[in-house]
């Protein structure tokens, strides 16, 4: 029998009221030994629960955010509850990273926190992945490398960029020695540490890895164990591979069972087409903004690979990239608030519909940058399709009057060309535009 949420949630919560400050709540979950805090707001209808993570500090540590900040004045994520009487399949087919937790709730009372952590380790392994082992996923899984002399504020920095919670620190040599995360980071703040010094002070080592020959089935048993939060995977050299979390793990877990499902045939056609329906959106889920509905940073660089493997295969094919960055987008946000800032960015994805073709792929990258891929395209072309965007954002009429630019790098792809030195390119000469006087759109320049 499938169990239910409440069977499988964490009933041992540790929360703490939205009027305490950020160094109230670090303390708490430094003292705590977890990652996240539940934040509560009391109220006499209904009480209204938010997730304090260790990626919003580093963000927040990042942005120079006093310490002594209340806790309701920042923009922590706001989570979803569910009936505890619900079987745990039908939270496997809606968990997504935008919900990695949610409040179970009973009669209107909270009794615990689920997640994709749990409900991972309450799934019979045997049911899914007894063969299949994880080397055939890890490629699309990359790890994130830092060299171990590395300023520890530096790779923090390129944690908060690259949206992801662990590095591994590499030696001269290329070979791993060690791993920082999100909750490394978290006890350096605790303890006011000196984010100037070299990661490696920081790091732990040495790496605990599996074999790229490890079936799903072993990987699981092997993390519901550990307790770790992610896979390190590495090849029969000790080369490594790539990082996979839970989450990831979850989501392979849906996919195959959907497979299952859909072996059993008539018997069960109508979970099949649920499920079926539920792996569609999820599927749409991960490859798709929150806010702006546009392809996220992960989609667009599958899509840029792929462009960047058609030209290898066919010859003479033009492929080129633009970078869009919303100028003094934080001072909009300080004066009129995230709400309104929410609306310019969602207006301005809109725009980058309308100016593109329908073979362009528009995404957000992040924040208030922006990217679109141009297959097709030469340098010349791709120039002319961001000073289409920049004269129409330029001219729209923002709500309140707000008067919004933005500044445009351009690359094009060459015959000796990676997708990281091209988007290199392109935001160098997003740098350009900015430093220049902004509101402009400046092209690649090559060495």
């Amino acid at each position: 029998m499938m169990p239910t949420v409440e069977d499988v949630c964490i009933k041992d919560i540790v929360s703490i009221s939205i009027n305490k400050t950020l160094e109230e709540a670090i303390k708490k979950m430094a003292s705590s030994n977890i990652r996240n805090i539940l934040v509560v707001t009391n109220s006499d209808e209904e009480d209204i629960y938010y997730m304090l993570t260790t990626n919003d500090i580093i963000e927040f540590k990042i942005e120079s955010i006093s310490l002594n900040t209340p806790l309701r004045e920042l923009n922590l994520r706001k989570i979803r509850k569910i009936d505890g009487k619900i079987s745990i399949l039908e939270v496997l087919n809606e968990a997504t990273i935008d919900n990695d937790y949610m409040a179970v709730m009973l009669n209107k009372k909270l009794v615990g926190i689920i997640s994709q952590t749990d409900i991972v380790n309450n799934i019979d392994p045997k049911m899914l992945m007894e063969r299949q082992t994880i080397g055939n996923f890890i490629l699309q899984y990359i790890a994130v490398t830092v060299y171990e002399d590395e300023a520890t504020l530096n790779a923090v920095k390129m944690m908060k960029e690259k949206n992801i919670d662990a590095l591994i620190i590499i030696n001269q040599d290329q070979k791993a020695i060690g791993i920082f995360t999100t909750k490394d980071f978290l006890n350096l703040i605790h303890l006011d540490s000196d984010l100037s010094k070299s990661i490696k002070n920081y790091m732990t080592s040495p790496l605990q890895t599996i074999s790229s020959e490890t079936t799903i089935y072993d990987a699981l048993e092997y993390i519901r164990k550990k307790r770790f939060k992610r896979l390190i995977v590495d090849d029969e050299n000790g080369n490594i591979l790539g990082v996979i979390t839970q989450v990831e793990l979850l989501r392979l877990i849906n996919n195959k069972w959907v497979e299952i499902v859909q072996k059993k045939g008539n018997e069960l056609s109508k979970i099949n087409e649920e499920l079926l329906k539920k792996s569609e959106q999820l599927e749409a889920k991960a490859s798709t903004d929150f806010l702006t509905k546009l392809y996220n940073r992960s989609k667009f660089d599958a899509v840029m690979q792929y462009e960047i493997k058609q030209i290898r295969r066919y010859t003479n094919r033009n492929l080129s990239m633009i970078i869009i960055d919303i100028d003094d987008f934080k001072y909009i946000n300080d004066t009129y608030g995230h709400d309104l800032g929410d609306k310019i960015l969602q207006t301005l994805a809109h725009i980058l519909k309308i100016c593109s073709r329908s073979s362009d792929i528009p995404a957000r990258w992040g924040g208030e940058e922006f990217v679109v891929s141009l297959p097709e395209t030469n340098i010349e072309q791709a120039m002319l399709v961001g000073e289409k965007i920049r004269s129409t954002v330029l001219n729209h009429e923002f709500e309140k009057n707000i008067k919004v630019t933005c500044s445009i790098g351009v690359s094009q792809f060459h015959s000796d060309d990676e997708y990281e030195s091209m988007f290199k390119r392109a935001d160098n000469a997003l740098y350009k535009a900015k430093q220049s006087g902004k509101n402009k759109v400046v092209l690649e320049e090559l060495q």
